[in-house]
């Protein structure tokens, strides 16, 4: 059995269906829990552990965008995932770049109908 979404193969048992689909556990989590930039009390949360802990150890994901953001600037989110794309998945750097915004560490921002992501 293979995953109809990343296609990895998947043992008899450990497969998830969701929506007629049939997924392994990584993707029917992404499936379950997509990455949300608009959540209040998660921005709060984030914001509030950062202050208390100024010294915060970043994700070995989180050092890499971090690090392709400060050797490019600013950059469109389609050419983050394209710059990172042997390294982190898109679901993953997504889910990254949503954890980095709400800790205040990156501005997500509309230029011009284009959106740009950068080091705050």
């Amino acid at each position: 059995m293979e995953c109809s979404k990343c296609k990895v193969a998947i043992l008899n048992g450990d497969e998830r269906e969701h929506k007629r689909k049939i997924l392994c556990e990584d993707c029917y989590i992404d499936v379950l829990s997509p990455a949300k930039f608009c959540d209040p009390w998660a921005d709060y949360a984030a914001k509030s552990f950062v202050e208390k802990n100024s010294n915060i150890a970043f994700s070995d994901n989180q050092s890499i965008i971090i690090k392709v953001l400060k050797e490019y600037g600013e950059v469109e989110p389609i050419i983050l995932i394209d710059k990172l794309k042997d390294q982190i998945s898109a679901e993953d750097g997504e889910r990254e770049c949503a954890a980095l915004h709400r800790m205040g560490k990156i501005t997500i921002e509309n230029n011009d109908g284009k959106i740009i992501l950068k080091l705050k």
